[in-house]
């Protein structure tokens, strides 16, 4: 206990986002039933009540969340709902079921009427029934042209056919795509990356959150942009095969190329700018079997970031430079079947993750100032990549103190990070080269994470390397340095801008799909595609200046 007050002390206010509240207020007896928003679910997805009932949503998620009614001319006796802007991490909303009736409601930015992030509230005796809506059977095979054949990328995805694939002309849209899972394995692919633009001129009514939401198995997206938009610019939930190819997301609300409980995908040549949260994310999966691969993450919250998810998940030969963190794959509660676990970073060029002109929420404002950060994690390998410029630690392994940061949070716990191996990497120029902090109650846990073959000046402690070496014993002179860790993470940074207006650079010079006009569909069934050969991946060459 005396290890977690010493880390308490130096947090700052406002250091770890936005406040939360209890998780009842004072008069917590006149409500008897609660729902929990998280990423991306409501838990319980069913509650039954009797007539007169107050049931309350808090959002227990890192992500900002709405709640909707899922079926127009729905009676709820009063207005019904909350906007994305008051149901932000830590928000409440309330509302008294009056009536005997079923009551369906769902997330517009992660989930339909019909799937996804989706609820029921049951009133008296009422059964579960008409709860789900009734969509059109899709009509079309082949190729439907945008706008030739069908005025909007909505129409065509409606009238897609499974293995269809919809091509849109250059053009800006201003619309948000939904893909159901009627309409699994079709494709989505732009003429021209630059020039076919999804742009959600950040509004936040329902369905204009993200650029393109996809909640059917096995499909791509592929060679274009999505930006402005209030959550996420392309973004698969749920979905058991997903590839994301030659896609650029700029100044988009929370993430940029997002998968979530999702399996089977890869992200390959694709660009991530301007998300407050991160460039790139793939969470809640413990079997992910999913890639990202020649890519490109800047002016970020993160670059790179995953929580909860691992098993077969490989970042490699992409660059991460410019953000707040680079790459942190992390444990926490807001999403399942934590801890994160068993990622390969391999090959990646890190640099320059010290930007504090960028926008930045939640993780991003803790792990300000980081190359690669195991945060909480297990078993994973960072082997082979290319660290250097970071004004905290190059590589860090360290404790997610979920306690400390979410205190109000009654599903807040520590993860310890354990079984992690650095090997093999070129490390220089940072405050801290490598770092571990496996344990908040022990620092003498080395939690059996190991550092081997790695170029570095700096370590904390001093001499990492030699205390720690992968294939032998640890020294029984390792001793975490707990004051020194706290007081370069819960320190108060400058405000982050508003993503809306930080001052992006230009996009660098982006490369096209290959015959993105005429090339054969190719849907997600057999993802990630790319076979790499780690073992053979070396540490690039630094960038030239």
């Amino acid at each position: 206990m005396a290890v977690v007050a010493a880390l308490a002390v130096p947090v700052a206010a406002g250091a770890s986002g936005p406040a939360r509240r209890d998780q009842r207020p004072a008069q917590a007896a006149a409500y008897t039933e609660a729902v929990d928003a998280v990423d991306n679910e409501f838990d319980p997805k069913t509650v039954r009540v009797e007539p007169g009932t107050t049931v309350m949503w808090t959002n227990r998620g890192r992500s900002p969340h709405n709640i909707v009614a899922s079926r127009k001319g729905q009676d709820f006796g009063a207005p019904f709902g909350v906007k994305t802007t008051a149901f932000a991490p830590g928000d409440e909303y309330e509302f008294t079921f009056s009536q005997p009736g079923t009551y369906a409601y769902y997330c517009t930015l992660h989930g339909t009427a019909t799937t996804g992030m989706r609820g029921t509230v049951i009133v008296g005796a009422e059964e579960a029934d008409g709860a789900q809506v009734k969509t059109a059977a899709p009509t079309r095979s082949g190729t439907i042209r945008v706008p030739g054949d069908l005025p909007t990328i909505q129409d065509a995805v409606d009238a897609a056919k499974p293995g269809a694939m919809v091509l849109v002309a250059p053009g800006v849209y201003h619309e948000g795509v939904t893909v159901t899972p009627a309409h699994r394995n079709i494709v989505i692919r732009g003429e021209s990356r630059s020039g076919t633009i999804l742009d959600g001129q950040f509004s936040d009514a329902p369905g204009l959150e993200n650029g393109i939401k996809v909640l059917a198995d096995g499909v791509a997206v592929e060679n274009m942009t999505a930006r402005n938009y209030t959550v996420n610019g392309f973004f698969w939930t749920g979905v058991d095969g997903y590839r994301g190819s030659y896609l650029s997301a700029i100044r988009n609300g929370d993430y940029g190329i997002y998968a979530f409980d999702s399996v089977n995908g890869q992200f390959d040549h694709s660009y991530g700018a301007g998300s407050p949260d991160a460039g790139f994310y793939i969470g809640q999966c413990t079997k992910c079997n999913a890639l990202i691969v020649d890519s490109e993450a800047e002016w970020n919250g993160v670059g790179y970031s995953g929580t909860n998810a691992g098993g077969n998940l490989v970042i490699a030969r992409s660059s991460w430079h410019d953000n707040r963190a680079g790459i942190v794959p992390n444990s926490g509660t807001g999403e399942a079947d934590p801890p994160q676990r068993a990622a390969t970073i391999v090959g990646n060029t890190v640099f320059h993750n010290n930007n504090e002109q960028s926008a930045a929420s939640g993780l991003a404002l803790l792990a300000d100032g980081d190359g690669i950060v195991v945060y909480g994690g297990q078993d994973n390998l960072v082997t082979r990549n290319r660290v250097f410029d970071q004004k905290v630690a190059g590589i860090a392994v360290v404790v997610a103190p979920e306690k400390i940061v979410e205190p109000a949070n009654p599903r807040a716990q520590n993860f310890d990070a354990t079984g992690n191996k650095v090997i093999g990497n070129s490390v220089v120029g940072s405050l801290y080269d490598l770092v571990l902090v496996a344990s908040i109650d022990d620092p003498t846990d080395t939690g059996d994470n190991c550092f081997s073959g790695n170029t570095y000046s700096t370590s904390l402690p001093a001499g990492l390397q030699d205390l720690v070496p992968c294939g032998k014993a640890a020294s029984p002179a390792y001793a975490a340095d707990l004051a020194a860790f706290a007081a370069q993470v819960f320190v108060t940074r400058p405000a982050p801008p508003d993503y809306k207006v930080a001052a992006l650079p230009a996009p660098p010079t982006l490369p096209d799909m290959l015959r993105a006009k005429t090339a054969k569909a190719r849907p997600a069934t057999d993802e990630p595609s790319i076979r790499l050969a780690v073992k053979t991946i070396k540490v690039p060459p630094a960038p030239l200046p």
